[in-house]
């Protein structure tokens, strides 16, 4: 061994020459000192030697004081000190040990074997050193995996075990930590602990997973392996426990994010069609019974579109809540009589305002009618959001297997057919499937393509105008857009029918941008023949409000055509300018600054406030035709129409009554301050060369009716 020191203490001279002299011989390092006192100083002082030989009676303080200091020392806590002394009864050699000591040896020592007594203390302490290294090295491993050894006895009690052991128990320095462990388990779990325990008794090896709860609440879920003792005749066991918490949780949410809608928290679509095949799936092969109801709700769909995400993320919070409540309470009266709960009802997201429940077992038509009523009740009420009352307008779908399918996925797809059938008509709300229902998806499916085509071509659409007139002179002021659809094989059809399809498959983007072309283009040759048609208006959807591109479109048609932004009117609903307040302004002014006039349609159903209007720089508002339809009879429209009047006056806007069919609606409306009518009392809507005709020969009523 090189570079050994070794520190000799004692009082007798001649031993220490002699000793000092033979350690010298074998290649130690020697100091030495004649009192404890000494030797204390020379460790303070920073001499480390890996060996002490200490003398017990020497004057002053005695051997085993220093061997306690020395002790006390973590710097000399595992060094080897060897106490020397001419004193061999059990007392003294007692007291050596108890003091601290490493070994002893008694005078007068035997020098040929003093170095070889050294050297299997050297060898001993490095052993040592490196079992305690090997611990530390253990306990901090078992700390950063969070794992804890442990052992049992014959009798089953806990022998033995690692403070990391306790640590993630939570049980500390008990007496009886087995018992102690037993209150900590959750009680859902302390059987199967016991049985594995008493099982590693008899000689059986176990794997467990199962949770404790610490003294704050909360819950550690850990996995614990135990192994019978070895050798025959052995009892009890021994093993580890290890807190796999952070596992389970991160595996929890590789589940929620692999099973669950992250915004709704309901199952999302792979996961509910994965479960309600399973539901279906009977002993070979054979469907089991089950009920698809699939829910629609257009207007979620339209809410983060008109009201901003934020809004419709809190909305379909809601909706959820709703669903969930229901699933909880609902009952249906089952084939023979009692009623059954929905809580075996499965329920998810399928798309952004899709939703399915599905519900095992067989129940007859009527309860799915019922179930149906029932959740359309729930769900149509208006949701509160951030002051708006967002009206769902659901449509619900519904299958049953397998007598319209056996397969989920085209059990689905027939539920959602049916739904689809529901929310194209305004009467009906509920839809059982039916076969026939394929032949009408298909018809939409065909209307959908001959409608792109139809766009593509530009030749199949038309404009038609329908007049606008000055309220008191009765002479045109301007027209309003609208759209024709002359299919060459179905004959004319009804913007009722191709405007709502074009706002579900996006067709509206690109059909408003044809609109506005024409409609430049049509104002460009009535001004080339000398003709003032007054300002036109076009309707414009959300997608194209806010779609991007909208000013940039016009600028380009204005520039192309000639025609000065002072003809042109852009007609937008008040929900579209309510989702992103100031996005629409930023719109608005710049359409402003071209001099496009600004018309908000449809107003009084939505948010009409003077805070709003203020706020955005419009010209004209239109008062929705549901309040001019009885204007001449009701006081209630009447007060309405002149609140909206009122409110157009304060802010020097044009206010336009649209859907005026009789005199008499004329007459109230022009008593009311309304200050341009619209309806078939002046003209329907008609063809650009109808209407040429209309400007060119005056035909407005040039008096009051």
């Amino acid at each position: 061994m090189n570079e050994v020191r070794i520190l000799v203490v004692d009082d007798e001279p001649v031993t220490r020459m002699i000793t000092e002299s033979v350690l010298a011989a074998q290649g130690f390092i020697v100091e030495a000192a004649e009192t404890a006192e000494v030797a204390l100083e020379m460790l303070a002082d920073g001499f480390v030697p890996q060996v002490i030989l200490l003398d017990v009676i020497m004057p002053g303080m005695s051997g085993y004081e220093a061997c306690r200091r020395l002790r006390a020392d973590p710097r000399f806590e595992h060094l080897p000190i060897v106490m020397l002394t001419a004193l061999d009864d059990q007392k003294s050699i007692d007291e050596a040990y108890f003091s601290g000591a490493t070994d002893f040896i008694t005078k007068p020592l035997n020098m040929p074997l003093l170095p070889h007594r050294i050297r299997y203390l050297l060898r001993s302490a490095m052993t040592f050193q490196q079992l305690l290294e090997s611990r530390e090295t253990l306990i901090n491993t078992q700390k950063i995996a969070r794992l804890g050894d442990w052992e049992l006895d014959g009798a089953g009690a806990l022998v033995n075990c690692a403070e990391q052991y306790r640590a993630l128990l939570g049980i500390g320095r008990l007496p009886r930590p087995a018992a102690a462990l037993l209150a900590r388990v959750h009680h859902e779990d302390c059987a199967a602990l016991e049985a594995a325990r008493s099982g590693l008794l008899k000689g059986f090896p176990y794997q467990l997973d199962y949770r404790v709860t610490a003294a704050d609440g909360s819950v550690a879920h850990l996995h614990e392996v135990g192994y019978p003792k070895p050798g025959q005749g052995a009892t009890g066991g021994y093993g580890y426990t290890q807190d796999i918490t952070q596992r389970v949780v991160a595996e929890e949410q590789v589940r929620r994010l692999a099973w669950y809608d992250p915004h709704s928290g309901l199952l999302n679509r792979s996961r509910i069609s994965e479960l309600t095949a399973r539901d279906m799936s009977g002993p070979e092969g054979r469907p089991l019974p089950l009920g698809l109801l699939f829910i629609q709700l257009s207007g979620l769909r339209k809410a983060s579109l008109l009201l901003g995400q934020a809004t419709a993320d809190a909305a379909l919070l809601m909706l959820c809540e709703r669903l969930r409540q229901f699933a909880e309470r609902a009952l249906v009266t089952t084939a023979d009589g009692p009623q059954q709960s929905l809580r075996r009802a499965r329920l998810g997201r399928y798309d952004e305002a899709d939703f399915l429940i599905a519900l095992p077992g067989e129940l007859p038509r009527a309860a799915w009618q019922q179930l149906a009523e029932q959740l359309l009740a729930e769900i149509s009420a208006p949701l509160e959001v951030d002051g708006e009352a967002l009206q769902l307008a659901p449509s619900i779908g519904i299958a049953r297997s397998p007598d319209d399918a056996a397969d989920v996925q085209e059990l689905i797809r027939c539920a959602m057919r049916s739904a689809n059938l529901a929310a194209g008509d305004p009467a009906v709300h509920i839809v059982f499937y039916d076969p026939a229902h394929d032949a009408e998806e298909a018809s939409l499916h065909l209307l959908e393509r001959q409608l792109r085509a139809a766009i593509d071509s530009g030749d199949q659409l038309q404009l038609y105008f329908q007049p606008k007139v000055d309220a008191i002179s009765g002479l045109p002021v301007g027209a309003e857009v609208l759209m024709r659809w002359p299919q060459p094989e179905r004959g004319m059809v009804s913007p009722g029918e191709f405007i709502p399809l074009a706002e579900r498959t996006g067709l509206i983007r690109p059909m408003t941008d044809w609109l506005l072309l024409r409609a430049v283009e049509q104002i460009a040759a009535w001004q080339a023949a000398g003709l003032e048609p007054g300002k036109i208006s076009v309707n414009v959807s959300a997608h194209s409000f806010y779609g991007g591109g909208l000013v940039r479109h016009i600028d380009e048609l204005l520039a192309r055509s000639g025609v000065a932004g002072e003809q042109l009117f852009i007609e937008i609903t008040e929900s579209i300018l309510m989702h992103d307040r100031e996005a629409a302004v930023q719109v608005l002014s710049d359409l402003r600054e071209r001099h496009i006039g600004i018309s908000v349609d449809d107003f009084g159903t939505g948010y009409s406030s003077l805070g709003y209007l203020q706020r955005f720089p419009v010209d004209e508002i239109k008062i929705d035709r549901s309040f001019v339809i009885d204007v001449d009879s009701k006081a209630g429209n009447q007060a309405l129409v002149s609140a909206i009047v009122g409110l157009g006056r304060a802010l020097g806007l044009s206010v336009v009554a649209e859907g005026v069919e009789t005199d008499a609606q004329a007459a109230r409306l022009r008593h009311l301050g309304c200050d341009v009518l619209q309806g078939f009392l002046y003209a329907r809507p008609m063809p650009a060369d109808q209407f040429t005709a209309y400007i060119a020969g005056a035909t407005g009523r040039a008096s009051p009716p």
